[in-house]
C-alpha cells in the first residue's frame, strides 16, 4: 500500500509534499484534485517501498506526535507537559519593536524577527519559509532566505497549502554542508521529524523547526473564491494577502487582498462575513486537516500564533503568543527582550488556551464529533488522539448538519468567473442569515451574534 491508497483517495491528505518530496521512484507530484485540494498524484509504478507512508503525517505509521516530542523535548530541564498544547519550556506574549517587522509581518512580527536572529546568530545558513511560486501563479511554495530582508519580504500567514517537495529534493542533493530553520504547520513539522529519524542526511541539515498554530487549512478553492471578491480572475491571479490591515479597529478582521499578474491590487476582502462563515464549517477544507488533533506544532523548538485576547482586539498592529520548548530557542527570546529588539513578557499556560480558544474548539472539541460521525457512517480513519464522542454530535447535531448543507450546496458551483461568484452567493448568502440564527439561539458551538 502507498500514500495514494492509504491517505489520499480517503481524504486525509493535507498538501504538505512530504511525499512527493522524499519519493525514491520520484513517481509522485504534487498538483490539484477534484476538490481543488492539494494532493501527491501518481505519475509512474510504485516501487511500494513504503517510504511515503513512513513519513506522512496522516498514515498512521511510524512514532506518534507524542512519541516524538518525548524523544525530543522530554529530557529538557524545567520542561512542563500538558496533554493539549505538548511540551512547553517557557511561553511569551509580546510583538517585535526592530524596524518594519511588525508592520511587514503578521501577529506582531515576532515570527519573521525570530527568524531573522537564526541567521544572524549562524544558527542555521538559511531559513525555508512560505511565498508566491513565481512559476505557478496562484500556488505557494517553500522560499529559501539568507538574509534578513528575504525573511521579512516573506512575511505574513499563507491559508493556503504549501508543499515543501520541490525545495526538499533540492537540499537533500546540495553536496555543500548547509544548515536549515524550517517554517511548518504542525502536520508538515511532524512529517519532517519522522522523515528526519528516517534520513541521517535531512537530520543533518534541518537543525530547527518552528511552527505556525494552525485551525484548519483552506484548500486551493478557497483561493480561487478569494481572488474572484476581490476582483481579480483566477486564471489572472498571481497571489493573495491573506493578511491586509482590517480597515478598523478589530485585530481579527483582517482582509485577503488578490495581486493580479500585471501587480494590481484587487479589493480587500473582510476576513468576518462569508469566509470566516466558510472557515467554521469545514468548506474549503483540505481533507487531513479535518481530523488533525495538532494545535500547537508539539513537535517543533519554538511556535508562533496571533494572541487573541480581549485587550488586544482594537490592536490593529498585532501581537504574538510564543511557546518556546528547546533552550536555544528560549534564549533567542530572552536575548531579544533584553536587547530591546523584542517587547515580551512570560506568561502563563492558562493564558495560552485562552488566546487560542476558537482553535481549539474547531481543532480538538469539534474533532471528537466529526470523527463519530465518521464512525456513525461506517467510515474508517487514522487513529487520533481526540476520541470519538457521539455526545459533541449530538449536542451540535444542527452545526454538523448545517455544515453538510453548505459542502453539497458549494459542489454545485464553479469559481472561475464573476458569473460563477453570483451563482455562489445565490446559494450561500441565505446559509449565511440561517448560521446567524443558528447562533442566536445557541444551536451553534460560535455562540451569539459577535
Amino acid at each position: 500500500m502507498n500514500v495514494i491508497e492509504r491517505v489520499v483517495e480517503p481524504g486525509f491528505c493535507s498538501g504538505c509534499g512530504l511525499c512527493a518530496g522524499l519519493c525514491h521512484s520520484t513517481v509522485l507530484e504534487m498538483g490539484l484534485n477534484s476538490n481543488r485540494d492539494i494532493v501527491p498524484i501518481l505519475r509512474g509504478g510504485c516501487s511500494r517501498c513504503g517510504l511515503c507512508l513512513e513519513v506522512c503525517p496522516f498514515s498512521g505509521e511510524g512514532p506518534g506526535i507524542d512519541d516524538i516530542g518525548n524523544e525530543r523535548f522530554g529530557d529538557v530541564p524545567g520542561i512542563s507537559l500538558d496533554r493539549v498544547s505538548g511540551f512547553y519550556l517557557s511561553i511569551w506574549e509580546g510583538h517585535s519593536s526592530r524596524g518594519d517587522f511588525r508592520k511587514r509581518g503578521a501577529s506582531g512580527g515576532m515570527a519573521s524577527w525570530f527568524l531573522t536572529r537564526i541567521l544572524e546568530e549562524g544558527l542555521a545558513d538559511s531559513v525555508l519559509s512560505a511565498g508566491p511560486d513565481g512559476s505557478r501563479p496562484g500556488i505557494w511554495t517553500f522560499i529559501k532566505a539568507e538574509r534578513a530582508e528575504d525573511v521579512i519580504s516573506q512575511a505574513g500567514s499563507v491559508y493556503h497549502p504549501v508543499p515543501i517537495d520541490r525545495v526538499l529534493k533540492k537540499i537533500l542533493l546540495e553536496k555543500e554542508y548547509k544548515r536549515y530553520a524550517v517554517v511548518a504547520l504542525p502536520c508538515l513539522a511532524y512529517g519532517l521529524r519522522k522523515a528526519m529519524k528516517r534520513l541521517p542526511r535531512l537530520k543533518e541539515k534541518i537543525v530547527m523547526l518552528v511552527s505556525l498554530t494552525c485551525g484548519l487549512m483552506p484548500n486551493h478553492r478557497y483561493s480561487e473564491y478569494v481572488s474572484l471578491e476581490s476582483g481579480v480572475l483566477p486564471e489572472n491571479m498571481s497571489h493573495i494577502n491573506f493578511r491586509y490591515p482590517p480597515g478598523e479597529a478589530d485585530s481579527s478582521n483582517y482582509r485577503h487582498v488578490a495581486f493580479s499578474r500585471d501587480g494590481k491590487q484587487g479589493l480587500p476582502v473582510p476576513a468576518k462575513g462569508l469566509p470566516d462563515l466558510l472557515w467554521r464549517h469545514e468548506a474549503f477544507i483540505q481533507g487531513g486537516c479535518l481530523i488533525c488533533d495538532d494545535v500547537f506544532g508539539e513537535t517543533a523548538d519554538a511556535v508562533f500564533m496571533d494572541a487573541w485576547l480581549p485587550e488586544y482586539e482594537k490592536d490593529i498592529r498585532g501581537n504574538s503568543l510564543v511557546i518556546c520548548r528547546s533552550p536555544l530557542a528560549e534564549k533567542i527570546l530572552r536575548d531579544g527582550g533584553a536587547e530591546s529588539e523584542c517587547k515580551v513578557r512570560e506568561i502563563d499556560h492558562e493564558r495560552l488556551m485562552q488566546s487560542q480558544y476558537e482553535t481549539l474548539l474547531i481543532k480538538r472539541h469539534l474533532l471528537a464529533g466529526r470523527l463519530a460521525r465518521k464512525e456513525e457512517e461506517g467510515k474508517s480513519f487514522p487513529e487520533r488522539r481526540v476520541a470519538t464522542d457521539r455526545e459533541i454530535l449530538d449536542k451540535y447535531v444542527k452545526y454538523f448538519r448545517f455544515c453538510e448543507k453548505l459542502k453539497a450546496a458549494i459542489e454545485k458551483t464553479r469559481l472561475e468567473t464573476f458569473e460563477d461568484l453570483e451563482v455562489f452567493h445565490h446559494l450561500i448568502d441565505p446559509l449565511l442569515e440561517e448560521e446567524m440564527e443558528m447562533r442566536l439561539k445557541g444551536e451553534s458551538p460560535f455562540g451569539g451574534n459577535e
